[in-house]
């Protein structure tokens, strides 16, 4: 659990050769550190409620005047409660030598700080409200940027980018359910923004404003898509694995929302490996979905040649065996599909070890009784016939590919599936007051509804309501000092 109030050091500058260097710190206690290691040799240091000032100053510690001397540094100093961690912060300016600013540090903890961790300032803002998610997360891409391209995505986010978007329009659809929501709890009443179940009219301006609602989020999510076209070509590879003709090709055909594998009664159809963008939204791909050659026993070099047939071991088959395994070796993440209606627990305890995460998936759950789809409880129940589960396993796959480590960043991934989210609630939510408005139903408890799925959606992105587990397991990836 982070701790706002602790007493925190930490560089904020890379080591190495340079002009300056920059120690900071922040937390309670931090003005009786200043004065304990510092004389102020032009004004002083600012109060609480003060303004933030720039404090020429020098060593003053014993511990550190032995080897520096008085040294002469330049302290930005925000006392709080205004700054941008939400409490007192400093910012002191010195010579790059890294001895130097090892020193610094190791006096400061001596005096009641710690090294901060990875992340730590960066959460304060957070929490104090001076700093959203997408500002925060972009200070992590800023130090990972590769690229001049990254580098100006990353410094766009940091500077407002689309939350400040984001935050108005979450703001606007909090106001506009709250509106809605006065008419069904004083329906007896008139509100100056409630909308009259019976007037077309009105439905008619809140379909408006649903419809500017949807293009705003049409727009963020089209930015988020040009941003990081850069990285769509390196996707990462979700490889669909499985024994021959459990209905793999149909999964995979279900996933994309189209006809991209071929699929047939007679084990052995997909004899090479097929690969599509299996997008988080229609405009932005999330990975690489990968469809191979059905395997038996986990990792021979057969393909099976149908139920009740021996297996095949011809050269294309032996081919496709090669493929399969060459494709699950490459996988970021494995999707494991078994037959709902077959007994196929071998086949998953056949798999080799691998270090790609593992999604075991059942598949034709609507031609197996409720017994076989409970068998495995960690599993994704589909059917492609139905539809069953597609939808799930979709949002299981998109979070297992935005957990991640390296490539493209999990906060991206993050943002686009919650604006998607976002956009697919608020088309329902237009499309309900526009068959409102033409004489349909006129249900304004559903269109609530919808909205507060929206505003969830965005909450998640901007994280407004992310739980303390998620925001420890984004801000440890920062840097220490940042």
């Amino acid at each position: 659990m982070w701790s706002v109030h602790e007493l925190i050091v930490a560089p904020a500058t890379v080591r190495g050769s340079g002009a300056r260097a920059v120690v900071r710190l922040s937390g309670d206690g931090l003005d009786r550190l200043l004065e304990g290691l510092f004389v102020a040799t032009a004004g002083g240091f600012a109060r609480h409620g003060q303004a933030p000032r720039l404090v020429m100053a020098r060593l003053a510690s014993r511990e550190l005047t032995t080897e520096w001397g008085e040294l002469p540094v330049e302290i930005l100093h925000w006392p709080g409660p205004q700054g941008p961690t939400g409490g007192p912060l400093a910012e002191v300016q010195l010579p790059a030598s890294a001895p130097l600013v090892d020193a610094l540090v190791a006096v400061a903890c001596r005096h009641g700080a710690r090294l901060a961790r990875g992340g730590e300032f960066s959460v304060r803002s957070f929490l104090a409200g001076r700093l959203d998610l997408l500002q925060a997360e972009a200070v992590l891409a800023v130090v990972e940027a590769k690229t001049p391209a990254e580098l100006s995505a990353a410094l766009d986010s940091m500077a407002g980018g689309v939350g400040h978007t984001l935050h108005s329009l979450r703001e606007m659809l909090l106001d506009l359910t709250a509106d809605i929501e006065a008419t069904i709890d004083f329906a007896d009443e008139h509100t100056p923004d409630a909308v009259p179940v019976a007037d077309a009219a009105a439905w008619a301006a809140l379909e408006a404003r649903l419809v500017a609602a949807g293009q705003t989020l049409d727009a963020v999510a089209g930015r988020l898509a040009s941003r990081d076209a850069s990285a769509a070509g390196d996707l990462p590879r979700v490889v669909l694995v499985g024994p021959p003709n459990i209905g793999k090709s149909s999964l995979f055909n279900m996933l994309l929302g189209r006809d991209a594998a071929l699929v047939a009664d007679e084990a052995g159809t997909t004899r090479d490996w097929i690969a599509a963008r299996l997008d988080a939204d229609p405009t932005e791909p999330a990975c690489l979905l990968v469809d191979v050659a059905g395997i038996v026993d986990g990792m021979t070099d057969d393909v099976a040649g149908g139920e009740g047939r021996p297996a095949a071991r011809g050269p294309i088959e032996l081919a496709a065996a090669e493929r399969a395994r060459a494709e699950i070796a490459r996988a970021d993440v494995v999707v494991a599909c078994l037959d709902a209606a077959a007994a196929g627990e071998t086949f998953l305890s056949s798999l080799p070890p691998a270090t790609a995460p593992r999604i075991d998936v059942l598949t034709r759950c609507d031609l197996a009784p409720p017994s076989k789809v409970s068998r495995i409880a960690s599993a994704c129940a589909t059917s492609s016939h139905s539809g069953t589960g597609i939808a799930k396993l979709k949002s299981v796959i998109f979070g297992v590919v935005a957990s991640l480590p390296g490539g493209r960043s999990p906060a991206t991934l993050r943002m686009q599936v919650g604006v998607a989210a976002a956009r697919e609630a608020v088309a329902a939510a237009c499309g309900a007051a526009e068959s409102a408005r033409s004489g349909g139903t006129r249900d304004e408890a559903i269109v609530a509804g919808l909205l507060h799925q929206a505003v969830s959606a965005i909450g998640d992105v901007t994280g407004v309501e992310l739980g303390t587990d998620l925001i420890d397991r984004i801000f440890s990836r920062h840097c220490i000092g940042k």
